[in-house]
């Protein structure tokens, strides 16, 4: 009897487990939690799942007038307990948590990047720092930052406008901020947080609200690296994007 009833238990929480991974599909969330190419192996994942608590189950009914040959070798309950309570406590919060983005306090424990991205892609070399004005997209933010970096010589007066969320640390003053986004390149343990540093009026922006704001570059510093700094000329609240992530496509020089 006890064979049968861990079998059934171990086939609802397969079916439980791929029940929370359609139910963060579905709702959009899924990428909170790892990047879009990591999506197929997550389906996958999630077919596999319903197929071996179907299998399961089946095997339980089928079973259900065996002996349970494997009585005499009981794990205590306790044990069972934890053992079952590490897959059951992840669906329970899969299911009932509605915001997967990374807290305040764990992006200020980890802080800003502060390593030079190389370039994976192919695109033209200070393309962007050759503009007129640099206009920051989620389609071309690491390109720009890849040419602001090793430009910082050439950008001062330079016009840039960008959007991301607000990001402080205990060492910015009353007229810092960064204006911040995240980046995965799997999942949401590797995140990486990237930002701008902006001097300013910013004491009325406040932290994890989204903002576009238009400024003038120059060369600045964070934590002693060279970095490019933006004067703040204006600042507009938005709304939050439906992806709050970057999914990077450059390589990080440590």
């Amino acid at each position: 009897m006890k064979a049968f009833f861990i079998q059934k238990l171990e086939g609802l929480l397969l079916l439980g487990l791929g029940l929370m991974i359609f139910k963060l599909y579905v709702s959009g969330h899924l990428t909170k939690l790892i990047a879009p190419k990591m999506v197929p192996y997550a389906l996958t994942a999630l077919f596999a799942f319903f197929v071996i608590s179907l299998l399961r189950l089946k095997k339980q009914k089928q079973g259900r007038n065996h002996c349970d040959c494997h009585s005499n070798g009981r794990s205590p309950a306790s044990f069972l307990a934890l053992k079952y309570s590490l897959f059951f406590i992840p669906i329970l919060l899969g299911f009932i948590l509605t915001d997967f983005t990374l807290s305040g306090e764990v992006l200020a424990k980890r802080g800003m990047a502060q390593q030079q991205t190389q370039k994976q892609g192919s695109h033209d070399i200070g393309k962007h720092v050759n503009q007129e004005k640099v206009t920051v997209t989620d389609d071309n933010y690491f390109e720009v930052l890849d040419d602001l970096l090793n430009n910082l010589d050439t950008i001062e007066g330079k016009e840039i406008e960008l959007s991301g969320f607000v990001y402080r640390e205990d060492r910015f003053t009353n007229k810092q901020v960064a204006i911040s986004r995240l980046s995965m390149s799997c999942c949401v343990v590797d995140a990486t947080l990237y930002g701008y540093m902006v001097n300013g009026h910013v004491k009325g922006m406040k932290t994890n609200d989204w903002y576009t704001i238009t400024g003038t570059l120059k060369k600045g510093s964070y934590k002693g690296e060279a970095v490019p700094v933006i004067d703040l000329k204006h600042a507009k609240k938005i709304k939050a994007p439906k992806e709050v992530y970057l999914y990077d496509n450059v390589q990080i020089i440590q």
